[in-house]
């Protein structure tokens, strides 16, 4: 029996998704909220994604997927063995309202992209429906077109999550996209996909350290190259202590840091036991000129790897700071620093552990969560 996949989403992410679920024998569906639906009537009018990949061989060249857009939501979930949601963290709530209804119990619901979006999805979803989370998308993946994508799939880093976490949840989805991303390994909870979140270790650290540069270099700066000095990289590196240190409380059992994360994607070489991050990032695939995050020179660090990523991630990292008495003061400060630049307060846009329906928590209860998915 062919399985039926629903993919939700209609950015460069989801495009990839779609596609690759299709390659991989996949009866697949796109949907997206009407606001977004321009986005896919591109493929709705070739009846497929095309994508620019590294999937069958070293040598990127395009390929064209069949794929469905779908005239509603209620129709490409109807049915749909795997339910794919690829948005950003702040489309999470609108996406879990607009399914709950209509998840059925034997579907699973699978968020890629940033962690947080099952414990949001658990809220209105209850078992026996599996509900999963990746800490990042699968690939490197880039507009190049109306329909059309850049898709190069990482080596590793992809971790999943579900909650409650359960062997058989667990073993379930992995199952379901093993043949897909082989590279995508089960972890022990979602703290270690909420947290183990590469922009947010890497993309704000670089911003906030360069928002001079960004606001005044014309043509876009790109995250790493002129923008990896060994001062932003010691601030990355921090952060990264930080967020290790939230996982080892919450009883994580993924040891990694961000360095062995670059090496295990594939984005860098494995410089051996002496390398200091530095090291690695400098001689990492992301040191090319391949991507440039403010394409105009007034964009500054108004892009949304702050403003996702900081009330979105580093704001619920410092919620779960105060929770379990871990220390987050270089956390607090880039969300305080970017929250003063940009005239915005992250934490009250963020989300926290009260947001979330966690509050009260401490260590404990944190762990217990994760491993239940009970709700106080």
């Amino acid at each position: 029996m062919v399985m039926k996949v629903a993919v939700l989403g209609s950015g460069p992410g989801a495009l990839a998704v779609a596609a690759d679920m299709s390659c991989h024998g996949r009866a697949t569906t796109l949907a997206d909220f009407d606001d977004f639906r321009s986005n896919l009537e591109p493929v709705a009018a070739n009846g497929a994604v095309t994508v620019t990949n590294d999937w069958h061989g070293p040598e990127p060249h395009p390929e064209t997927h069949p794929v469905t857009v779908a005239t509603g939501i209620p129709e490409a979930i109807h049915d749909a063995d795997l339910i794919v949601i690829v948005v950003p963290c702040s489309a999470h709530d609108r996406w879990v309202d607009a399914i709950a209804p209509q998840i059925t119990a034997d579907q699973t619901v699978l968020f890629l992209g940033e962690g947080s979006g099952a414990i949001v999805a658990r809220r209105a979803i209850p078992p026996p429906t599996v509900i999963a989370e990746a800490n990042t998308l699968p690939y490197l993946a880039r507009p190049t077109g109306p329909g059309s994508v850049t898709a190069f799939r990482k080596l590793g880093g992809v971790l999943i999550a579900t909650l409650p976490a359960t062997p058989a949840d667990t073993a379930h989805t992995t199952e379901l996209i093993a043949d897909v991303w082989p590279y995508a390994t089960a972890t022990d909870t979602v703290w270690n996909t909420v947290l183990a979140n590469y922009n947010a270790i890497d993309h704000v650290a670089a911003m906030i350290a360069n928002a001079g540069t960004l606001q005044n270099h014309t043509g876009g700066m790109l995250l790493w190259g002129e923008g990896a000095t060994p001062a932003a990289v010691n601030v990355i590196e921090t952060v990264d202590n930080e967020l290790l240190a939230l996982r080892q409380a919450l009883n994580s059992k993924e040891p990694r840091r961000y360095q062995d994360f670059l090496v295990a994607q594939g984005l860098a070489p494995d410089l051996g036991p002496g390398a200091t991050l530095f090291d690695t990032v400098r001689a990492s695939k992301l040191s090319k000129p391949m991507v440039s995050y403010a394409p105009t020179g007034d964009a500054g660090p108004d892009t949304r790897y702050v403003t996702e990523d900081v009330p979105y991630a580093l704001v619920l990292a410092s919620s779960l700071g105060e929770a379990t008495g871990v220390p987050t003061p270089v956390v607090d400060g880039l969300v305080d620093s970017a929250s003063s630049m940009l005239g915005r307060d992250f934490r009250a846009e963020g989300r926290t552990l009260a947001t979330l329906g966690l509050d009260g928590l401490d260590t404990t209860g944190l762990i217990g969560f994760a491993r239940t998915g009970v709700f106080p």
